[in-house]
């Protein structure tokens, strides 16, 4: 016994309806992964692994790192204890 043309198009309508959800959540772990990976290169490529930074001493980097978080945390409305 062989499938009729209709057949094959009853069955792939099925796995259709069957995969479509699959085949989204797929999708979104997809663009989930390339947002990780880009958040990666983006701390990467951040003042740490800057090569000017990596030359300062190491009191010239706490100096600088302390600027920063004193900027960011005035960004933030955050006052830090001294």
């Amino acid at each position: 016994m062989s499938l009729t043309a209709e057949d094959l198009q009853q069955i792939e309508a099925i796995f259709d309806r069957k995969l479509a959800p699959v085949m989204g959540e797929l999708e979104a772990l997809r663009n989930d992964i390339k947002e990780i990976y880009a958040m990666i290169a983006e701390l990467q490529s951040g003042v740490i692994t800057d090569k000017t930074f990596q030359k300062l001493t190491v009191e010239q980097k706490l100096l600088r790192l302390n600027a920063e978080l004193l900027a960011a945390a005035k960004q933030a409305g955050i006052t830090l204890p001294r």
